[in-house]
Formats: C-alpha cells, sequence, structure tokens
C-alpha cells in the first residue's frame, strides 16, 4: 500500500528532474507520426507560436491522466483483498501481479504526465508506449493467473472481466487519444516544432 501512494509521487519527483530542460531536449530524429502535411520550424519560432503549450484539448488529455492514477488504485483497493494469514498460491500470484500492474502503470502515467507538462518532445511516443505496455500487463496477468493450480471459478470470471474493462479502456483511450496526437497543430506545434504545410 505505501507502494500504491508514493510511487507516483516520487515518479513525479524523478519525472521533474529528467525533465527539467524538457521543451530543450531535441527531436527525434525518426518521424513516426507522418500523417498530413508539416512544415518543421525553428524551435524558437515553436516556442512563439500561438498553439504553442498544453492548453485545449491537451489540457483534457493531462486531467484524464492524471485522473487515472487515483482511479487506478481505487479500483485496486476494491478489487485485491489484503492478505493475512495462510493464502493459496493463486492469490498470492494475482495479488503480486495486480500489485506491479497498478504501481508500474501508476508511475508511467505520472511521468508521462509531468513530460506533457515540461514539452518533452518525445511525450507522444512515451503515452504510446506506455498503452502498449498497459495492454500486455493485462494479458500477462490474465495468462499468469488462469494458469495458477487452484483459482476457483467464482474468481475467474470476475477477474476475466475487470482484465476485459481494462484492456477496453487503453483501446479506446488510445483510439480517442492517437488522433489527437498525431494530426492535431497544437500537438504537432509544441512537441515536434511543426505547422501545418
Amino acid at each position: 500500500y505505501l507502494l500504491l501512494v508514493f510511487a507516483p509521487v516520487v515518479s513525479i519527483v524523478l519525472a521533474l528532474r529528467w525533465f527539467a530542460d524538457g521543451e530543450t531536449m531535441p527531436q527525434p530524429t525518426i518521424r513516426l507520426a507522418r500523417l498530413s502535411s508539416w512544415r518543421t520550424i525553428p524551435a524558437a519560432e515553436a516556442r512563439r507560436h500561438k498553439l504553442y503549450g498544453v492548453s485545449g484539448i491537451m489540457a483534457s488529455l493531462l486531467v484524464g491522466m492524471l485522473l487515472n492514477i487515483p482511479v487506478r488504485a481505487a479500483e485496486y483497493l476494491a478489487a485485491i483483498p489484503a492478505l493475512t494469514g495462510p493464502v493459496p498460491a493463486w492469490l498470492v500470484t494475482l495479488h503480486t501481479l495486480m500489485t506491479v500492474d497498478v504501481v508500474l502503470l501508476s508511475s508511467l502515467y505520472a511521468i508521462a504526465f509531468v513530460a506533457a507538462l515540461r514539452r518533452v518532445p518525445l511525450f507522444p511516443r512515451l503515452l504510446a508506449a506506455i498503452w502498449l505496455v498497459d495492454l500486455a500487463m493485462q494479458l500477462v496477468i490474465a495468462h499468469l493467473v488462469a494458469g495458477a493450480p487452484g483459482l476457483p471459478p467464482a474468481v475467474g470470471a470476475p477477474l476475466h472481466a475487470l482484465l476485459d474493462g481494462n484492456v477496453k479502456k487503453v483501446l479506446i483511450s488510445s483510439a480517442l487519444w492517437l488522433p489527437y496526437l498525431l494530426l492535431s497543430a497544437r500537438v504537432n506545434v509544441t512537441f515536434r516544432h511543426r505547422v501545418p504545410a
């Protein structure tokens, strides 16, 4: 429970140090976002552009990432009981995996939040990578817990529903925000230093 509370806080503090000069970090040499037609501009010109920054719809994405941390923690606390006394192997496996999931992903989303706030050029890629890690964790948990000996059917069905819901949330989030991260003029000016051609 201490990790659940302090890991995102420590991640934010570390990310503030890592990304202290976020907006001056170099642009990636290889562009992955190639949709539409863009013209690269100097960093100084990008910073003066009226769309530079993390306001508007971009602020909604940041608030959503930040809210994801306590929501994820609350779901964990509601779904996973505290371990006391002798416990079956399947419950130890489930508890461990779900704890790793909530601590790791809450920390990663906290780091992505700071990266966006500091206008780090790699933010869109970082967020896409976190979505992939999130999906992979749900699949790993489903695979390892389903194979745990003695898993009661009464636990298996709700667990499957929980993991399925988590996968759907990540897929919906990425389906909503990925087009924005690729095509938004604000995102392109702020993180890629380019404007519509």
